[in-house]
């Protein structure tokens, strides 16, 4: 299958039995100049699963390489609904909303203006009936409250919440997909993905977007993700220099960001080998949004579909903690998103004829049934310091966006056009100047990528505490590996815990999770107290260090301090904060919702080292955690 430029493939869009298609654009970042329109046809499979869809095959040579002549191209593409989280024992709503699968049979590639120097056949003015939200400004700005006001969110939970536009379009028809995305192309830019999928069928779907958010990818031998979060609202009249700087400068759109860094590395460090990196902020600027982002990449451990199966989905569109932000969502959200949240994956072959993963969240994304019912959906992420006000804004102007783009009379030729403000070298500058500062505080570790040293030290064994911590444990093993060597992962229910822990010859490192250490209500704490105490009881101090983090360090300092005691961490400061530890200031990431004090003066306890028991309370492995690698250094040496 190889493509090919065929203008006269596009007259079969407009016919009246228009079979299955996609129309995608994907500017990858950095590429120069606009990347052209693959048109793919094929036929439409519903599966049950990732795992359940066939395999790209792949021609291979003897030495198993790709074989020469393999004809590189995608082989399909994948529409993967929200509900597909319950895969990984994830609470969501089920809606139902079926995985279906685009088996690629042609390709082709088109110029950009092959759609934007033309109108579609029989062209009218676009008619939306009965539009609007489903809810209330004041509605969404009650939800908003309510989240701020949890227990959650003054632990440093982050969450997507989401708000849903409807409208019925009469007539609805493929070659009115077709002329959306024409508009798309001509009225929006800096889009990752811009796409018409049509699933055709006796009761189609047809998604039209302009995503900025691509999610994982596999490309030349490396798995990328591109997590993005953080938005400025560009005025009518174009960027305002002062509010530009002002957004970049927001610790909170920083921090939120971050903090969805750190959510995506969790993932990445699972299908990554050592050597992951971390690039960025960038600035990705579209017609009426500029977001912040960051790339984030390593060596590929794994093939393109087990990568996808593994990586569902995009903080962004969830939150962080990932799993705790799922749960909410499940709380705070009364139904499922359907297809809003998951992805579009396209997996095919590269030029040496081996796997290749691209993927685009679906966000900014119109959805349209059979029946001409359509549905926007857009979401705000949403933390202990937001701004209900703000948020309920900034869903504003993302349904704006879209529905601008879609709705404008746009022109019949010409490439996409983006009001911007004149170029000014001095703001150019003070935009550089201002991501370098950002780039600057996110951890070295993580922006040199580190690579592991030699396994030849006996491993760390780290106890995994449960809750959430097997969705977060993979970026903090990838830390530990490259500082002391190999680490090994025991569950904190496992057969004699206590005692295997007690014995293991080398460092101990209680990892950390969700709850509150001192809950009397909690079987899962109590197993970690009891095990803590024994730790420190029974561990003889002879250089092999007991040591914690988060919660970890919390409940071996309820074992180690006699006055040790829990307290609800106080809001207002955020997760970063500067602190001493072990004589040397650091930049550290806090997420628990509780904190530990000791002494009469209930003074909050950092960082703890009492002969072999050592810990502290914030997150080595964040990527706002200045100094994570010497600290973790420190801790088990």
């Amino acid at each position: 299958m190889r493509p090919t430029a065929d203008t006269g493939a596009l007259e079969r869009l407009y016919g009246a039995d228009v079979p299955p298609f996609a129309l995608l654009r994907r500017q990858r970042p950095g590429a120069p100049g606009p990347a052209p329109v693959e048109l793919l046809f094929g036929a439409v499979e519903t599966a049950e699963s990732i795992e359940a869809v066939e395999s790209v095959q792949t021609v291979r040579s003897p030495d198993g390489r790709g074989a020469p002549g393999a004809a590189p191209g995608p082989g399909l593409l994948a529409l993967l609904p929200f509900r597909l989280l319950a895969e990984h024992g994830l609470p969501c709503h089920d809606d139902g909303t079926p995985m279906r699968v685009l088996r690629v049979r042609e390709h082709h590639v088109l110029p950009e203006d092959a759609f934007t120097g033309r109108h579609a056949p029989g062209r009218r003015p676009l008619e939306w009936q009965d539009a609007g939200f489903t809810t209330t400004d004041a509605q969404y700005e009650d939800l908003v409250r309510q989240f701020v006001a949890s227990d959650a969110a003054r632990g440093g939970l982050n969450v997507l919440l989401r708000r849903d536009w409807t409208a019925r379009l009469a007539d609805f028809r493929p070659a009115v997909a077709v002329e959306l995305f024409r508009r798309l192309l001509t009225t929006e830019s800096g889009a990752y993905w811009t796409f018409v999928v049509h699933t055709g069928g006796a009761r189609p779907v047809t998604l039209v977007g302009a995503s900025p958010q691509g999610h994982v990818g596999v490309e030349g031998g490396r798995v990328v993700m591109n997590p993005l979060c953080g938005t400025y609202r560009r005025p009518p009249e174009g960027t305002r220099a002062g509010d530009l700087l002002a957004f970049l400068a927001d610790r909170k759109e920083s921090e939120e960001l971050a903090a969805t860094v750190d959510a995506e590395l969790a993932v990445l460090c699972r299908l990554a080998g050592p050597g992951v990196r971390v690039e960025g902020p960038f600035l990705r600027g579209m017609a009426h949004l500029v977001h912040t982002q960051c790339r984030i990449s390593g060596p590929a451990a794994a093939g393109a579909r087990e990568t996808l199966a593994r990586a569902l989905f995009a903080s962004t569109v969830v939150g962080s903690p990932y799993a705790r932000a799922c749960r909410a969502i499940h709380q705070y959200e009364a139904t499922g998103r359907g297809y809003y949240g998951g992805l579009l994956a396209l997996i095919g072959r590269d030029g040496a004829g081996e796997e290749e993963l691209d993927t685009a969240a679906v966000i900014r994304t119109l959805i349209v049934d059979h029946r001409g019912e359509a549905r926007l959906s857009v979401g705000a992420t949403v933390g202990g310091r937001s701004s209900p006000e703000a948020e309920a804004a900034e869903t504003r102007a993302k349904a704006r966006a879209v529905l601008s783009a879609l709705s404008s009379d746009a022109p019949a030729a010409g490439p996409a056009r983006t009001p911007r403000a004149r170029t000014d070298p001095d703001l150019d500058a003070a935009v550089r100047d201002a991501l370098a500062r950002r780039h600057a505080a996110l951890s070295s570790f993580w922006t040199r990528g580190a690579a592991a040293p030699p396994m030849d030290a006996a491993p760390v064994l780290v106890l995994d505490p449960g809750g959430d911590a097997h969705t977060e444990l993979a970026a903090l093993l990838h830390l530990v590996t490259a500082v002391h060597g190999a680490a090994e992962v025991v569950r904190h229910d496992a057969p004699g815990v206590a005692g295997t822990l007690v014995r293991h010859p080398a460092p101990v490192l209680l990892a950390s999770g969700p709850g509150r250490p001192d809950d009397p209500g909690c079987a899962r704490m109590a197993g970690l107290r009891r095990t803590a105490a024994a730790l420190v009881r029974e561990r003889p101090p002879d250089g092999r260090p007991v040591a914690g983090v988060g919660l970890g360090f919390q409940v071996l300092a309820l074992a180690a301090l006699p006055d040790a005691r829990v307290v609800p961490r106080t809001g207002g400061t955020g997760p970063a904060r500067e602190v001493e530890v072990f004589g040397r200031r650091v930049t550290a990431a806090f997420r628990n919702a509780h904190a530990i004090v000791s002494g009469p003066d209930g003074r909050e306890v950092i960082a703890l080292r009492e002969r072999a028991v050592r810990g502290v309370q914030f997150r080595p492995e964040s990527v706002l955690t200045s100094d994570g690698a010497g600290v973790l250094r420190r801790l088990l040496g």
